[in-house]
């Protein structure tokens, strides 16, 4: 009966540790599926993060989203690489959006970080620098 039980217990653990989630933000970064980062450093629920890359045509626009960014979390975007113009438009729940135009230039293999506070009472997103 005892061995049944250990039996038991030990698939039981298998099944618990096979059903976590052993990915980070870091292996995300290392896999270069997304190079815009968005960090929602602010006590805002946001409903979406909407970023607008303006092509070479202006005619054409490209807008990603990513919703539902709890205070914390991280909206992650896939950007061309090179030289882009580009929006991000945040839309909290219960409040009024904030949208502010960037260039910047993305390169290979490089992340881009970006956050979203609240200073002198006013959403602001501004530019992580590289050694901060």
């Amino acid at each position: 009966m005892t061995r049944k039980r250990l039996v038991t217990v030990l698939t039981l653990l298998i099944v618990l540790l096979s059903a976590c989630d052993t990915s980070s933000d870091t292996e995300v970064e290392k896999n270069e599926e997304y190079n815009l980062m968005i960090t929602n450093n602010s006590p805002l629920d946001l409903k979406s993060v909407v970023v607008t890359v303006k092509q070479k045509d202006t005619t054409l626009i490209n807008s990603l989203i990513d919703s539902n960014i709890k205070p914390g979390e991280v909206a992650k975007f896939r950007v061309e690489d090179g030289k882009q113009t580009f929006k991000i438009t945040l839309n909290p729940k219960e409040n009024y959006s904030v949208s502010k135009e960037f260039n910047e230039v993305f390169g290979k293999g490089e992340i881009v970080e970006y956050q979203v506070i609240i200073e002198e009472n006013e959403v602001t997103i501004k530019k992580i620098k590289a050694n901060e």
